[in-house]
C-alpha cells in the first residue's frame, strides 16, 4: 500500500475515534486517566498524524467502551 492510503486509513480512524468521545463528553485529560495513554498523543492520533499499533487501538477502544469496527467503519467513502 502507498502512504497515501495509510494517512487516510489513520485519518478515517481518528476522526471517529474524536466523534465517539465527543459524542461521551469526555476530554482528553479524562481519557488519558482512563486509557493510560497521554493526552498529547491522543491528540495527535485524533489527527491521523501517529502510527499505532493494534494493541494501543484496543485500549483506546476500551476506553471509550466502543468496539474496534466501529473506529474502522469508513461507510463515508475511503480512497479506492
Amino acid at each position: 500500500m502507498d502512504e497515501k492510503v495509510y494517512t487516510e486509513v489513520r485519518t478515517r480512524i481518528g476522526q471517529n475515534f474524536r466523534k465517539f468521545r465527543k459524542q461521551k463528553k469526555l476530554s482528553l485529560r479524562e481519557l488519558e486517566a482512563i486509557t493510560g495513554i497521554g493526552f498529547s498523543w491522543i491528540s495527535k492520533f485524533e489527527k491521523g498524524t501517529v502510527n499505532f499499533e493494534i494493541d494501543t487501538l484496543l485500549k483506546l477502544a476500551s476506553g471509550l467502551k466502543v468496539q474496534i469496527k466501529e473506529l474502522t467503519d469508513f461507510t463515508h467513502g475511503f480512497i479506492e
